[in-house]
């Protein structure tokens, strides 16, 4: 069996694994030191932590700033692909309990595409126990999407299909580079060797089970009920939220991320970013943070 290559190192950081009901979860901290409400960034797929590697610096020069792989990405623990074992409430729910092990009161989450799904929903579930949260490239959970606007979502008949493991790890891996390609839009495209170091981690057997389950359980039990309206509750209206939608993101687009603007959700599109955003415009992501930060100071 092949030794798992060690996470990436981010010079000022430490990561460690924690346990959380059972499962481990690998974190990355840095700015301990700073008082103020703690920032807790969380990936999407099919990605982990390293997508904040220039956010995390930033951040951290005035604030206490957590990364957090989810279970079956990255560095922490993949739990067998089975029931609702990748449900994003599941997810969520873990994220609220990893929270109580950190012993972070109240942080300030940010996330992208799933891990923005999951900071979403973890408000929604336990709003008392955050302080806002920061959707980056990805729709809200209690928001609808028009039946007209689905074919936006037809890559995850491929990501969470009978074809799924393959798409994962087959022909070199060229359904996830495609993904990567295509997500770019008009902005920056990831390199060659930033793509690597997420791929790789799917040529893990478990960690593939893992990207399919995510999207299988999605189409099968969360989207159906997300059409009909009965996923998700709003947060509070005194809980504000700002989404971040990239420009040229043709799923989430910007159009759609809006369904969900009240006077408590706040949307900001930002310009030369497709969907990978905290890697395409780090510097605007990292303004916006901090923006929205001050405001509750």
């Amino acid at each position: 069996m092949r030794a798992m290559a060690a996470p990436p190192v981010l010079a000022g950081f430490t990561d460690r694994s924690v346990d959380v009901d059972g499962v481990r979860l690998h974190v990355v901290e840095g700015g301990s030191e700073h008082a103020g409400p703690p920032i807790v960034l969380v990936h999407g797929w099919p990605q982990h932590w390293w997508i904040w590697r220039e956010v995390l610096p930033a951040l951290a020069r005035q604030h206490h700033v957590v990364a957090v792989d989810l279970r079956g990405h990255g560095w922490s623990s993949a739990p067998p692909a089975r029931g609702d074992a990748y449900d994003k409430r599941v997810l969520a729910r873990e994220l609220l309990a990893l929270l109580d092990v950190l012993g972070l009161e109240r942080p300030v989450l940010v996330g992208h595409d799933w891990g923005g799904w999951a900071s979403l929903l973890a408000a929604s579930l336990a709003p008392d126990r955050v302080l806002g949260v920061v959707g980056i490239a990805i729709v809200a959970p209690w928001s609808t999407v028009p039946v007209r606007e689905l074919w936006r979502f037809g890559y995850q008949l491929v990501a969470g299909g009978p074809l799924g493991y393959l798409a994962h790890t087959a022909m070199k891996q060229r359904f996830l580079r495609l993904v990567f390609k295509l997500g770019a839009g008009r902005g920056r495209r990831l390199t060659k060797d930033e793509k690597k170091v997420y791929l790789e981690r799917f040529r893990e057997p478990a960690r593939a089970h893992a990207g399919v389950a995510m999207y299988r359980r999605f189409l099968t039990h969360e989207m159906p009920a997300a059409l009909r309206g009965r996923y998700a509750r709003p947060v509070p209206a005194d809980l504000p939220v700002l989404l971040l939608p990239g420009r040229d993101d043709s799923v989430l687009a910007p159009h759609l991320v809006r369904r969900a603007e009240a006077p408590n959700v706040e949307v900001q599109v930002i310009e030369g970013a497709g969907h990978w955003v905290p890697e395409q415009q780090p510097g605007a992501v990292v303004e916006h943070i901090e923006r929205f930060v001050a405001t509750m100071s």
